[in-house]
C-alpha cells in the first residue's frame, strides 16, 4: 500500500521528515501503465514528477530518431523519474516508456516547488538528493560513452 510513510522510499525524499511527506503525498495519485505505454515524450512541458511503485520504465534520448542515444531503465521501487519537472526549462529530457506494466505515484511539480519555497529545509533536502541523481547518471553515462568508445577504437583500423 502506497502512503507518505512509503513516499520515504523515494530517492528524492529519503530525508524528508513526516509531516513534509504528508504534505507532498496530498497531492499525488497512482496511475497504472500497460507495457508500451509511453508516460511522457522528450521536449514535451514537464508538469509531473514520477515514482515507481511497481514496474519497468525505460527513459530513451531521441527515441524519435533510429537511433537511441541513451537508455536507461527505471525499476527499482522509489526510483524517480521526470526529474525535469523540477528545473529549468520545465521540459522532460527523455521519453519513458513502460516496458511492462507499471504502478506509478505521479506528483504534481508545481505544488511541489510551491512547497519547497514555503519549506526552505524541504527544498534544500530536495535539491541535494537531485542533484546527487543527476550527478550518479551523468556517471552511469560517462561509463556508458567509454565502455562504447573502448569497443569501437579496437574495431576501427
Amino acid at each position: 500500500m502506497v502512503s507518505s510513510e512509503w513516499l520515504k522510499k523515494a530517492e528524492l525524499f529519503g530525508d524528508l521528515n513526516p509531516s513534509q511527506l504528508k504534505t507532498l503525498f496530498s497531492q499525488s495519485r497512482i496511475e497504472e501503465f500497460p507495457e508500451g505505454k509511453v508516460i511522457f515524450r522528450e521536449g514535451e512541458e514537464a508538469p509531473y514528477l514520477y515514482v515507481l511503485v511497481q514496474g519497468l520504465v525505460e527513459l530513451v534520448v531521441g527515441a524519435d530518431r533510429q537511433i537511441d542515444w541513451m537508455t536507461s531503465r527505471i525499476e527499482k521501487e522509489g526510483a524517480v523519474f521526470g526529474t525535469a519537472s523540477l528545473m529549468e526549462p520545465f521540459r522532460y529530457n527523455v521519453t519513458a516508456i513502460c516496458l511492462k506494466p507499471s504502478n506509478v505515484l505521479v506528483l504534481d511539480a508545481q505544488y511541489i516547488k510551491r512547497k519547497m519555497k514555503e519549506d526552505p529545509e524541504m527544498g534544500l533536502e530536495v535539491m541535494k538528493k537531485l542533484s546527487s541523481i543527476y550527478f550518479r547518471r551523468l556517471n552511469e553515462l560517462r561509463s556508458g560513452v567509454s565502455h562504447l568508445l573502448r569497443t569501437v577504437e579496437h574495431k576501427v583500423p
